[in-house]
């Protein structure tokens, strides 16, 4: 909740000290929109970014525990999970590359209602509500598109994750009985195999919607820098290009009237 009401305050800081001319290259649902989508995103990946580090723990400690329970079995059900790397991996570039277009056709949306409500009167002197309408849909059927690109995405990332922990299983007590005649899967090593199995199913569930949200977070910080646009001279201006190359000269420094 900091984080998020720390960056709607800057987002709000720089609002107020760009000039005329980025004020005309960005708009009022471009800045609100910031302010109310984008900065959630920061506040719901803070609350899960410490599975970059402990997930990856997890995994290795059961894997480790897997290893004195089950033996060298364990190494093919490792080489299912490495297998679904890959697939997390182009799972996250798409969904990056969605990410982008999605901001290009919302940016375009919102820049086009807000010169529409600016405009109203003479839209409606001149009768262009319908045509107006379509471009809005048009925009927004472009946006639905990439959206649903998107959902199909997150659909297979979560197939797959929710499905690895079986398949590890699977495969894992397969090669474990197949492999030598002497091994026999009885009450203990079964379940207690599976609850160290159980414990796989939390990191490797959330460890790709994490990495998911740090691509998009990622890539908020450059379009943070820039929207809206800074063209401004003011020592106040807090945006991130302007903090490294500039620094604050008043004592007491106060927004312009």
């Amino acid at each position: 909740m900091n984080v998020r009401t720390a960056l709607i305050g800057a987002i709000y800081r720089k609002a107020l000290v760009i000039t005329n001319a980025a004020k005309r290259s960005s708009t009022v649902g471009e800045i609100v929109n910031l302010m109310s989508v984008d900065a959630q995103r920061f506040m719901d990946l803070t609350t899960f970014l410490n599975l970059l580090w402990s997930a990856p723990l997890q995994i290795m400690l059961a894997l480790f525990f897997l290893w004195q329970n089950l033996g060298p079995s364990v190494l093919a059900g490792l080489a299912v999970m490495v297998m679904l790397i890959p697939l997390n991996a182009f799972i996250a570039m798409k969904t990056r590359a969605y990410q982008v277009e999605q901001m290009q056709h919302k940016d375009a949306r919102i820049k086009l209602m807000n010169e529409i409500l600016n405009g109203i009167k003479v839209l409606k002197l001149y009768a262009w509500e319908n045509s107006f309408k379509d471009k809005v849909l048009a925009i927004r059927q472009k946006e639905l598109n990439v959206l649903r690109k998107t959902a199909y995405l997150g659909a297979l990332s979560t197939m797959a994750w929710t499905s690895a922990p079986f398949l590890v299983a699977l495969t894992t007590f397969a090669v474990y009985v197949t492999v030598d005649e002497n091994n026999v899967l009885d009450a203990e090593k079964a379940f207690v195999s599976l609850s160290l199995f159980n414990i796989l199913r939390f990191p490797l569930n959330m460890l790709p919607q994490v990495i998911s949200g740090l691509v998009q977070v990622l890539f908020l910080f450059p379009y943070l820098s820039s929207h809206p646009p800074c063209v401004c001279s003011s020592a106040l201006c807090p945006c991130l290009s302007c903090f490294s190359g500039q620094r604050l000269t008043q004592a007491n420094p106060k927004f312009p009237e």
